[in-house]
């Protein structure tokens, strides 16, 4: 989900569940593109890769699809 508003980083795109549970963001290195095909209609949804508990965080590796 787009938060263009966000304080900290204009192209923020945040990540749910399918449930609605809010997992966190996508890195600022990595959401411009994203966030502009995002501001263009563009519908986006990722698949999580692989991911990683340290005991304190949770680590994803996500892939970004665009719906055609």
């Amino acid at each position: 989900m787009r938060e263009p508003n966000n304080e900290f980083d204009e192209h923020a795109i945040s990540v749910y569940t399918t449930g609605g549970l809010k997992l966190g963001y996508l890195p600022k290195s990595n959401n411009l593109i994203l966030s502009r095909l995002m501001d263009e209609g563009n519908l986006l949804f990722g698949k999580t890769k692989t991911f990683h508990w340290d005991g304190k965080r949770l680590y994803l590796v996500v892939k970004v699809y665009m719906r055609a």
